[in-house]
């Protein structure tokens, strides 16, 4: 049996996560909704706008916890953020859209543990159910490397990945949005207090020459861009979004995505300052597409 075997398709957590308005608003502005124009965005950013339902910007599902202590199973370091745990990969899927407020049970589950040499990397999925009527909601799918824990001898690769390669061909539209200075001062609030984000010791430790800006705030700050530039602004329309996380970003940046239209959906690549390539591999779905692949 391998190291990891025992844990392959364990619950890791089980509970129930609530949230209001309030939250997914401060989402919003965590992940610079208004930031660009304060008068753009309300239906992300504000709750009493007249003739404008306050929306919820899909990738929110990353933030639900059910507040369990998983990390250490995986033995991976000690404490919440272990120092050389990193993101390396997130996709969110809707069913539908997620209401402002409300209470969700997650079940969430180790779906493989990789050995990628210097590192692993471990893969683990959250399922969400609204509490009160049973509904799925959808899912957030992330991987993590963990430095120094390879060597196992375990499988390289999920055996479901799927090919990805830039289309030969000039982007369909970029959208070009800023990363706030005090992005992460902000984006924390919502939980994640890894100290990498504000502690250049920190930082260092976990390979950065800075502190940056969190993986998952670039995540929502793309799920923006594509939700603008192919949604024209309505969040009803997304199904899914993928990528991976190539190169930190810092606050200050700019992060351009550049969208290649597909049937049912479109291929994204986001850039640090039109030079430095953030997330990749990029995938978008509109609700109901079918899957590529």
């Amino acid at each position: 049996m391998g190291k990891y075997d025992h844990l392959i398709g364990r619950e890791l957590e089980n509970g129930l996560c609530s949230w209001d308005s309030d939250r997914a608003l401060l989402y919003a502005v965590g992940v610079g909704a208004g930031l660009p124009d304060p008068l753009q965005e309300l239906q992300f950013t504000t709750e009493n706008s007249p003739g404008i339902a306050q929306q919820v910007i899909p990738t929110f599902m990353t933030t639900m916890s059910a507040g369990g202590d998983w990390v250490h199973l995986l033995e991976f370091g000690d404490g919440k953020y272990p120092v050389g745990l990193v993101h390396g990969e997130q996709s969110v899927t809707l069913a539908r859209p997620i209401p402002p407020t409300g209470t969700a049970r997650l079940s969430r589950v180790l779906r493989g543990v990789y050995d990628k040499g210097a590192s692993a990397l471990a893969v683990i999925e959250t399922r969400a159910t609204l509490a009160h009527t049973g509904e799925y909601l959808g899912s957030a799918r992330m991987s993590l490397f963990a430095q120094g824990k390879g060597g196992f001898g375990g499988p390289r690769s999920p055996a479901d990945q799927q090919p990805w390669s830039r289309p030969e061909r000039a982007p369909d539209l970029t959208i070009s949005l800023p990363v706030g200075l005090n992005q992460s001062l902000i984006f924390r609030l919502l939980g994640d207090h890894n100290p990498h984000a504000t502690d250049p010791t920190r930082a260092h430790a976990d390979g950065f020459d800075r502190p940056i800006f969190f993986g998952l705030g670039t995540y929502g700050i793309a799920c923006r861009a594509l939700i603008k530039g192919l949604c024209d602004g309505d969040a009803s329309h997304f199904g899914e979004i993928d990528a991976r996380f190539s190169k930190p970003v810092h606050p200050g940046d700019r992060l351009d995505t550049l969208i290649w239209r597909t049937e049912g959906g479109a291929l994204f690549q986001t850039l640090a300052n039109g030079e430095r390539l953030v997330l990749d591999r990029g995938v978008f779905r509109f609700l109901g597409a079918t899957k590529m692949g």
